[in-house]
């Protein structure tokens, strides 16, 4: 996708505070700073947003605020989250992940991971960043990013030209991520955009990213099946969506190796959602990572579901086409006359199907109450 977005449209809401020039100078510096190939737009309606020096401003008159800004990292960070709207899994997230010793449980916890798989992190995580099959040049989505561990190797991957949109429920995550990559982006940070909110609602277009990337969190999303479809709607056709959490391998679910992370865990007993995944996606992999206690999903948006001609005729006794078989169906006969239809259709050297059509179609023309009755058409 190289078409060049903008972040607010040009009916952007009024700057606040537009009797200070110098005010009004800032925001103006502010709104070129955002600039950006992919636009925020309100979560859910994707009405467009204006700015303002506080965050942005909804066609409602309500506002989403920035975060605390962070010195050196030019571009503010949008506030999204409507905690009255939060359900189960969220409010579970967030008393995990929404509190001030929430960063150092976190990076306790994946320090016990990979040690317990006896997995180096940093090249596992590029190997991981590997399936977006990403180019120079790319934008890309993160979801639930926590510290931001995946950024690099995804910076790595799109060069200077790239984007990436990092985005958690969290906005002590989301404050601590932006902290360290002010100090470690070595000049990338304008390549950068953070963002806190709820991945079942997010504040972008349908079809603004290359690809979008999870791991880890998605077993606590209220509605699991939306949440992936949500991060295909906002990928381009042809993007990849790549998503992952915990989940134990089927072949090692009854074994001790199964039942002991499963305790340890409950969460490690999750299977794999592969049947939720939408309708429109091709090139579809899953596997398991770190120890096959993780599943991994991949797939590449398509412009609808694959295609197949249901109208080709089957050769043989029954007859009909699947189109046929499946939205023709009539209502159930006893097994005798079935029987006696099977045999009236071969002595007249015809399928099931043809001699039910012919024979229905010359009944009911001959019924005085009857009008005529088309013949079926392709959906």
């Amino acid at each position: 996708m190289k078409a060049d977005l903008r972040l607010f449209c040009k009916s952007a809401g009024p700057i606040e505070n537009s009797h200070a020039h110098d005010g009004a100078r800032d925001n103006k510096r502010k709104w070129k700073l955002l600039m950006s190939r992919v636009e925020y737009f309100c979560p859910g309606s994707l009405d467009p947003l204006g700015f303002s020096q506080d965050g942005l401003l909804r066609p409602d008159g309500g506002r989403y605020p920035f975060l605390p800004s962070v010195k050196g990292m030019p571009h503010p960070v949008p506030n999204f989250l409507e905690l009255t709207a939060a359900g189960e899994g969220q409010r579970s997230s967030l008393a995990m992940y929404g509190t001030d010793a929430a960063t150092a449980m976190y990076r306790n916890f994946l320090d016990w991971l990979f040690a317990t798989f006896d997995e180096p992190e940093v090249p596992w995580r590029a190997r991981m960043i590997a399936r977006l099959r990403l180019r120079p040049g790319d934008a890309v989505l993160i979801t639930g990013c926590g510290l931001g561990d995946d950024i690099e190797p995804i910076l790595d991957a799109v060069g200077p030209q790239g984007e990436v949109h990092a985005q958690d429920l969290s906005a002590e995550m989301i404050q601590a991520a932006s902290e360290h990559w002010a100090r470690a982006a070595r000049g990338r940070q304008g390549q950068l955009r953070f963002s806190v909110g709820n991945a079942l609602r997010l504040p972008f277009a349908t079809g603004n990213f290359d690809a979008a990337f999870h791991f880890g969190g998605i077993n606590l999303f209220d509605d699991l099946g939306a949440g992936i479809a949500e991060m295909a709607r906002v990928v381009r056709v042809g993007g990849r969506v790549v998503v992952g959490d915990e989940g134990v391998a089927p072949w090692l679910r009854d074994t001790d190796v199964g039942r002991m992370v499963i305790c340890n865990n409950p969460l490690w007993g999750r299977t794999a959602p592969i049947e939720l995944l939408p309708e429109a996606v091709t090139d579809v992999t899953l596997d398991w990572v770190l120890g096959d206690c993780f599943w991994v999903i991949g797939f590449r948006k398509a412009e609808g579901p694959p295609h197949i001609n249901p109208h080709i005729l089957h050769k043989g006794r029954r007859g009909g086409s699947m189109w046929t078989r499946y939205h023709g169906q009539l209502e159930a006969v006893s097994p005798a006359l079935r029987t006696e239809v099977r045999k009236a259709a071969g002595a007249a050297g015809q399928s099931v199907h043809e001699w039910l059509e012919a024979t229905l179609r010359t009944r009911l023309s001959q019924s005085e109450s009857s009008t005529a009755i088309p013949k079926p058409d392709a959906p």
